[in-house]
């Protein structure tokens, strides 16, 4: 599976909220990143971090308009996350652009860029 493919898969087990199955896609000392936010350390904190914001949006899918692997291995998603936002029921698409490190076949650091501004309209 190429490491592309498997960005995917843990990104289909995020919109299930299925953490168990997405923990293994991480080495133990992931690095997670949102935007501005500060750095969150270890996949069970970048999880809880997730259902928190799933607390404020149902994810629904996710459209990848492009992925790229870069020589050095690292992946690169640029996608809409579609989203029900909560408070009203309303389909929201968040645009967004993923950065996954890697080590090995594990993703090491994930940095995520989203324009959240419909979220909080």
């Amino acid at each position: 599976m190429s490491r592309i493919e498997k960005v995917e898969r843990m990104v289909g087990y995020l919109t299930e909220q299925n953490w168990e199955a997405m923990y293994p896609f991480f080495t133990e000392d992931l690095v997670y990143k949102v935007g501005s936010n500060p750095l969150i350390a270890g996949a069970k904190a970048a999880a809880e971090y997730l259902a928190s914001f799933y607390k404020i949006v149902k994810p629904a899918a996710h459209e990848v308009r492009g992925a790229w692997e870069l020589e050095d291995g690292t992946v690169i998603i640029e996608m809409d996350a579609k989203y029900v936002r909560l408070a009203d029921n309303k389909p929201i698409t968040v645009p967004c652009c993923d950065v996954y490190r890697f080590e090995g076949d594990l993703i090491k650091e994930w940095r995520v860029y989203p324009d959240v501004a419909e979220v909080f309209k």
